[in-house]
């Protein structure tokens, strides 16, 4: 006799797979960057890597969250409409997090005057998400563990870009989530704003009620990360 496949097994297996790729890709993201390192004072490294720190014990909360949640459907849900649901949450939030959806909700508008480096953005980025933002963009381009920031020359300029955009001034930042935890976590004495305005970069900061970011344009094709099968996961 055939097993019979529930519905919400799919639902289930897609969750995990949007799990995996959020933490492989956070992995991808911070290669890129490895070389603006060089460049950087020792207090800039320590800020950076306390960032990093915190983003990955994020990640690593998601995970332990999502294994947990699994043995509560095992063993508490009998109706599969209640499991659905709860499911199709958890598939929510990870696009979300994953920026293949538009997100919208209150948060913190960042102008930026000066000349900023691909290093900067990227401390200023994982403040956020250390700060707890739930989506973040910048010049109308969505940030997710997939981006990374670079540099692109012409004969006339040098450009700052995320991924293929270019990011022309004024760079405009926005982040949703709580507004007086995200200024506070740009404005703190030391941090990322004390240390811009040594060279001349000063942050203009708005608070706003409803901010609208836009979905990536699709979602980036993955080569060589897979989900490992369970007895894989059992035996390492």
């Amino acid at each position: 006799m055939k097993k019979r496949i529930h519905g919400w097994q799919i639902y289930l297996a897609i969750t995990f797979i949007l799990l995996g790729i959020l933490i492989s890709t956070q992995i991808q993201t911070q290669n890129r960057l490895d070389s603006d390192l060089a460049s950087q004072s020792t207090s800039d490294l320590t800020i950076m890597i306390k960032n990093q720190t915190d983003r990955r014990l994020l990640l690593t909360e998601e995970l332990a969250e999502a294994e947990y949640n699994l043995e509560l459907y095992q063993e508490e849900y009998i109706d599969d409409s209640l499991l659905l649901s709860q499911i199709n949450n958890d598939i929510s939030r990870l696009e979300l997090i994953n920026g293949t959806v538009p997100a919208k909700g209150s948060g913190i508008q960042i102008t930026v005057s000066g000349n900023l480096l691909a290093s900067d953005l990227s401390v200023l980025v994982n403040e956020f998400w250390a700060a707890g933002a739930e989506a973040v963009s910048i010049n109308n381009v969505r940030i997710t563990p997939y981006s990374g920031f670079s540099y692109i020359g012409t004969s006339t300029a040098t450009y700052l870009t995320c991924g293929d955009e270019i990011l022309t001034e004024p760079i405009i930042l926005q982040a949703v989530g709580n507004s007086a935890t995200l200024e506070r976590s740009i404005v703190m004495p030391g941090g990322i704003a004390d240390n811009l305005e040594v060279y001349q970069i000063y942050l203009d900061i708005q608070h706003a009620e409803e901010l609208h970011l836009p979905a990536i344009p699709s979602q980036p094709q993955l080569q060589y990360g897979k989900v490992p099968e369970k007895t894989e996961q059992q035996s390492s």
